[in-house]
């Protein structure tokens, strides 16, 4: 990590391929060279919001490793902590409002975000494809799962122009 204190990165084709990482590393001044606290989200721009995430503590002279590690293929772009954080909750506040709410660890993972003010970001994120929900169904996602999304989406579009699509 470098002086600062506080870093995000992001899946350089989130909005592309509709899903990609976001990661906000965090240490404190005090702690140079030591331990980063890294939150890192899966994020669905398409439909679910952040549909994992985890708080984890990695040390200083791993950090750059551990980015390489959660960025594979897809590589990874710098992204300013503001708009980090406006990305990600803007994610989980488009997910809510088809009552999907994020996975469990958000709120723990979302600990990093703090005293970070999304309003110093002037990036507009669009969440949804085409102006509405599109749902990917991931390789471990259940069928009882797949049901409750489809119900939920279906539930708050009522058959309007905005219903959702579905890619199996």
């Amino acid at each position: 990590m470098s002086k600062k204190t506080v870093e995000a990165w992001w899946s350089g084709e989130l909005f592309e391929v509709g899903m990609g990482q976001v990661v906000v590393g965090r240490q404190k001044a005090s702690d140079a060279g030591g331990i980063i606290t890294a939150g890192v989200f899966l994020v669905d721009a398409y439909c679910l919001g952040v549909k994992s995430a985890f708080l984890t503590k990695i040390p200083s002279p791993r950090w750059e490793a551990a980015l390489e590690r959660i960025f594979r293929e897809e590589g990874r772009k710098p992204l300013s902590p503001a708009c980090a954080r406006k990305l990600i909750e803007g994610a989980v506040a488009y997910a809510r409002s088809f009552g999907l709410e994020p996975d469990p660890d958000y709120q723990k993972a979302s600990h990093v975000l703090s005293g970070i003010d999304a309003a110093g970001c002037d990036t507009t994120f669009a969440f949804g494809k085409d102006g509405k929900p599109f749902y990917i169904q991931g390789p471990h996602d259940s069928p009882e799962f797949v049901r409750r999304v489809m119900a939920s989406l279906n539930k708050r579009a009522g058959g309007s122009d905005k219903s959702p699509s579905i890619m199996w």
